[in-house]
């Protein structure tokens, strides 16, 4: 294969086009000879280094003559010498230049260098900036760790003190700043005070009492009054900073507002001990932080306040048991006297009369026989009003039972004995199957006995008497009622249905007392419903009641 053979020309079109700095070196260092990208690169033309040091021109004057001579020596040992160093252009701008150096002997006398620069300015600070982006994204990412570890271990307190010392107190060790320090507004909005600060000054400050005015010149002041951060990268140069002696090394310090619910409470400040310390991604950090505070500081404010009225609800119950306790022992005590006390005068007050009918009846004229049988009458009335009166205070004194009681049973078992007492009557009676509920089933049998006895009671002038017991549906609650075809009553007078020894009817039109219907509001009241009655005199009645479970 023929061999090509590469003349002169060759050589100084490579030189004159390679795109990095190409130049030759007399052992002295001045420059023989420089190519064009060599021109361009160091801003100086060809005419001004021939002849002159290249190193001096392009290096700091202090430091050529040493790299001049690490230069020489490394080259007696070395066919190719590879280093960086940074050269300073014509115009004053630094450039990072990779230098190739390849020495030219004649024998053992150098005669020659020969070097070969490439610009490596613009990937030395692509890389530093990658490097600095790394190192943010690193920062960022580990105070954002920090961040969720101190929310994650003060998200738990219900305690607003304990919740605010441990924030800052976590705050400062996770981010190593210098004091973290909180404030609150106090009640008159005015002031806010400092309720938790790290270290010594922080304890110094808290125990003299330390606080701000709102809106003053004050970073916290200023932060709650505007609602927004406050930033002083340099405090002596800031304005509206104002040092404190228990902190003398501060040197930036940035300001929070705590705003809940629209509202502003107070706000935290970092204070570091250098210069611009805080970037704007900490700053994004830390007011995420100072959101959940402030959310989780009117949290336990709500805690503490839900358990300040529990501890007052519990007070009062328990003054409310206590008294009716003690009024439950009045109503014992009165129970007593009625049974024991009232019964006796009525008893002696029957007695006596019979005595005089059948000892005396005689001697007694008509007039006076009819006012002795009035007397046995009203005792024997009083007699059965005692006897209800007591079985009303027990309704409300004794203790309920719940259970599964099928009401249309009860109502059946009611009517059934009814029947038995009177087997002439006639009556059409509809009871709805399966109505089912929770509750006491002897309070609940006492109820349908007087609602059921009512309605057999107000039809007995009937020949057919009507009653129904049922289940209905009112604005999507359930509903039982019981109806009659019977003598009704005038809906102006319903408001006196359901009280103690309230008639709307004659004693001598239809017998009892006047305590059913009062018994019956007891007894569904105690069940956690209520009961309200419709009528149309001589056209019957019906009662709804609601029960609970």
């Amino acid at each position: 294969m023929a061999q090509t053979t590469l003349g002169p020309n060759f050589y100084q079109q490579v030189f004159a086009d390679a795109p990095v700095i190409v130049c030759c070196l007399a052992p002295d260092g001045s420059t023989v000879a420089i190519n064009p990208a060599g021109e361009r690169l160091t801003g100086y033309r060809a005419e001004e280094l021939t002849g002159h040091n290249f190193w001096r021109v392009l290096f700091p004057e202090d430091d050529y003559k040493q790299i001049v001579q690490s230069v020489l020596d490394t080259l007696k040992e070395v066919d190719l010498l590879d280093y960086e160093m940074t050269v300073t252009t014509k115009d004053g701008f630094p450039r990072i230049i990779s230098w190739s150096l390849i020495g030219r002997y004649e024998g053992d006398e150098l005669v020659e260098i020969i070097g070969f620069g490439n610009d490596l300015t613009e990937r030395r600070q692509a890389e530093q900036e990658r490097e600095r982006l790394l190192h943010a994204h690193e920062h960022r990412s580990r105070h954002l760790q920090l961040a969720a570890e101190v929310a994650t271990s003060v998200s738990t307190l219900l305690d607003t003190q304990e919740l605010i010392v441990q924030t800052v107190e976590k705050i400062k060790e996770a981010f190593d700043y210098y004091y973290v320090g909180l404030f609150l507004v106090d009640e008159t909005g005015e002031y806010a005070e400092l309720r938790a600060g790290t270290g010594q000054a922080g304890e110094e400050m808290i125990e003299a009492g330390h606080k701000l005015k709102v809106g003053d010149g004050s970073m916290i002041g200023w932060s709650i009054a505007n609602g927004l951060p406050r930033i002083a990268l340099d405090v002596g140069q800031d304005a509206v900073h104002f040092s404190n002696p228990r902190l003398p090394d501060t040197r930036s310090e940035v300001a929070l507002p705590l705003i809940s619910r629209g509202q502003r409470i107070g706000a935290l400040t970092f204070q570091s001990t250098a210069e611009a310390a805080f970037t704007d991604s900490d700053l994004a950090i830390l007011s995420v932080m100072a959101e959940q505070l402030a959310v989780a500081i009117e949290n336990t404010r709500l805690y503490e306040q839900v358990q300040q009225h529990a501890a007052h609800l519990e007070k009062r119950v328990a003054e409310r048991t206590a008294e009716l306790t003690a009024v439950n022992k009045e109503l014992e005590a009165f129970a007593y006297s009625v049974s024991h006390d009232l019964r006796a005068p009525l008893r002696a007050i029957d007695g006596f009369s019979q005595a005089l009918l059948e000892d005396y009846a005689s001697s007694l004229d008509a007039a006076g026989l009819d006012y002795l049988h009035r007397v046995r009458t009203a005792t024997r009335r009083m007699g059965q009003l005692i006897s209800d009166l007591l079985k009303l205070s027990r309704l409300t004194r004794g203790e309920m039972h719940r259970e599964r009681v099928d009401l249309s049973t009860l109502a059946s078992e009611v009517l059934t004995d009814l029947a038995t007492l009177q087997p002439e009557r006639q009556l059409d009676c509809i009871i709805a199957p399966g109505l089912a509920v929770e509750g006491d089933i002897r309070l609940l049998r006492v109820a349908l006995e007087n609602l059921l006895g009512n309605a057999w009671k107000f039809t007995s002038k009937l020949p057919l008497a009507q009653i129904e017991f049922g289940q209905t549906e009112i604005d999507g609650e359930r509903v039982f009622f019981v109806r009659d075809n019977g003598a009704g009553f005038d809906m102006t007078y319903v408001d006196k249905l359901f009280g103690a020894f309230q008639r709307l009817h004659a004693v001598n039109e239809f017998e009892g007392t006047g305590i059913g219907l009062a018994t019956v509001q007891r007894v569904i009241h105690r069940h956690g419903g209520r009961i309200w009655a419709e009528g149309k005199v001589e056209q019957g009645a019906t009662f709804y009641f609601t029960l609970q479970g």
